[in-house]
């Protein structure tokens, strides 16, 4: 009787075993299947992000393709409002994503891009605007070192308008690509009517040395300031200097000198004058000299516009200048094609009118009078209390104007 009841005590643990048992195994299953569900999300949330990527990334480089074929043909001179890339399908190296391009260009409007990006069952779009730029958007912008005498006073001008600040409301930007400290070096009494930014990621308040100066804002760009690079034109020779002491000598048509070509050097002696006479481009290999009292005058009545390429220093003695006679700075412009370390030494015996793109080059100013234009350089330095007025017209430029390029101006992804 005993055995038999011990036996249905053990027949009784034994099925609650199986029964745990099967529990403990149905719950195993549920958290494991469970468990591989969330494994099988998390693969295909990593996968779908990774592909988001991908396609993110087929999309912007189809864009940089796009912006890289139209300035081409505007570095190679061959771009028309034809030039519209486009291209379906095509394959980013090393990846299984692909972009399509559809670009449009409108007169009024400039450049619409629209970019799709593909990776597998992913898809992304860039929607971009374009427009043209021009290298002399600021009205000082430079590599490195920027330092205003006090007294200066840095303002906007329309000369399309007048030559009056009054008549024009823009602000004037001046700046630094460098993020080390005291690169812009303001005395006190500095007036500038807009802003001071300093290079990427730079601290404002160590860059900039503030010693008493007058400013709307300071703050550091989102992207550093390119440098197109700008080489001198192909001219022939006549590789011999120009040159004249205490006499005038002309270049132009019909002049002492042809109005496009290349030099070894300009050397202006002790009362010496340059008369320039028409639309002139010459590249220089050397140096331009400028003795005591040497000017080079823009005659205004024969439509007079000077255009120098210059791979060595520019210097000037005392009241030696340019003379644009027009007033107007886009008829007077100094691309500096020299290596690091050239110089520039501008003095002028009144006003200034004229653009200066050396990036390379340190440049020292000192002038009498006012200054009209936009520089460009490596370093800058203002030796003279004078205005200086920034033609906000600099900005309005043609694809055929040196270092254009056309550049993206908005921006959105779908």
């Amino acid at each position: 009787m005993v055995k038999k009841q011990e036996m249905q005590m053990y027949n009784g643990k034994s099925g609650s075993v199986l029964v745990l048992v099967l529990l403990v195994v149905l719950v195993s299953f549920i958290i494991g299947t469970g468990l591989m569900s969330l494994g099988t999300q998390s693969r295909i949330a990593t996968i779908n992000q990774v592909q988001d990527m991908m396609a993110r990334s087929a999309a912007d480089s189809g864009l940089e393709r796009a912006v890289q074929e139209i300035n081409n043909a505007v570095i190679e001179k061959t771009w028309s409002t034809s030039v519209e890339p486009c291209v379906n399908n095509a394959a980013l190296p090393y990846t299984d994503a692909t972009y399509s391009i559809q670009t449009q260009y409108d007169p009024a409007d400039g450049y619409s891009i629209v970019s799709v990006g593909t990776d597998r069952n992913r898809t992304r779009t860039v929607n971009a605007k374009l427009r043209l730029k021009g290298l002399f958007e600021n009205a000082i912008q430079c590599r490195n070192g920027v330092t205003l005498k006090s007294g200066v006073v840095i303002d906007t001008i329309d000369s399309t308008i007048s030559l009056d600040p009054a008549d024009c409301t823009d602000k004037t930007v001046v700046g630094t690509n460098s993020i080390v400290a005291d690169q812009v070096i303001l005395n006190g009494g500095v007036v500038i009517n807009g802003d001071v930014v300093v290079g990427f990621g730079g601290d404002t308040g160590t860059v900039i040395k503030d010693l008493g100066a007058t400013y709307d804002r300071s703050y550091s760009l989102t992207t550093p300031v390119e440098f197109p690079p700008v080489s001198a034109p192909s001219l022939f020779g006549p590789d011999t200097q120009i040159s004249a002491k205490k006499a005038e000598k002309t270049i132009g048509p019909g002049g002492d000198y042809p109005a496009m070509g290349r030099f070894s050097g300009i050397s202006l002696g002790t009362g010496g004058t340059l008369r320039v006479i028409g639309d002139c481009t010459i590249y220089i290999t050397g140096d331009v000299d400028m003795g005591n009292g040497t000017e080079i005058i823009l005659d205004e009545t024969k439509n007079a516009k000077l255009t120098v390429y210059l791979d060595g220093d520019w210097l000037a003695d005392n009241d030696a200048g340019v003379n644009n006679v027009a007033k107007k700075p886009s008829n007077f412009k100094l691309f500096g094609t020299g290596s690091a370390g050239q110089e520039i030494d501008f003095k002028a015996k009144g006003d200034f009118y004229g653009v200066v793109y050396a990036p390379n080059a340190d440049m020292t100013l000192f002038a009498k009078g006012d200054v009209y234009g936009s520089f460009v350089t490596n370093n800058f330095e203002a030796k003279s209390s004078s205005k200086f007025l920034y033609d906000v017209s600099l900005k309005t430029i043609s694809v055929t104007d040196e270092g254009a390029r056309f550049v993206v101006s908005r921006w959105c992804e779908q």
